[in-house]
């Protein structure tokens, strides 16, 4: 697994909550915004994912999601939604997509952030590890402080997961 970037996009400030904790020991860095402001920031950030809280109409989070992907986005979409919003569900085929149903647990959350993000990379929770702005992932050899990665020789890099583990 490597640092991926992953934007919520919900106007619930509880569900962007949960959201965040759910994924919290993942390597990623989490943006939150509202989902007035989703076009906004897809324009300035190289996302690698985005959670979108579509609620019982998601069909106008999805073509902003779209329209970004046909102007060069690469971001992969997945998609919370209301259970009464399922028969009318269409995710998107070009876009590497999944939904969740509100009410799924945290683990689902995750399962499902992994498996759009790191297909075939399964890496357990332990492998990371997350000390206030510090991200030590020890399966890719990869930290990260504030989100900026840090360059270490391989000794340098030994000493240091020493050191904090």
């Amino acid at each position: 697994m490597h640092m991926r970037k992953v934007l919520i996009a919900s106007d619930d400030a509880h569900t962007s909550a949960w959201l965040r904790d759910a994924m919290g020991s993942l390597d990623v860095s989490l943006i939150s915004c509202a989902s007035d402001e989703l076009r906004t920031i897809l324009e300035g950030n190289g996302v690698g994912l985005l959670v979108l809280d579509g609620g019982y109409s998601p069909e106008a989070m999805i073509q902003v999601v779209e329209q970004a992907v046909q102007q060069g986005s690469d971001a992969f979409l997945l998609l919370l939604v209301e259970p009464e919003a399922l028969e009318g569900l269409r995710v998107p085929v070009q876009i590497p997509s999944d939904f969740l149903v509100r009410g799924a647990s945290s683990a689902e959350v995750v399962a499902r952030v992994r498996m759009l993000l790191w297909p075939g990379e399964e890496v357990a929770a332990q492998e990371v590890i997350r000390i206030d702005e510090l991200t030590l992932n020890l399966a890719t050899y990869q930290v990260h402080i504030a989100g900026r990665p840090v360059g270490f020789t391989y000794l340098e890099y030994a000493l240091f997961t020493f050191l904090v583990t």
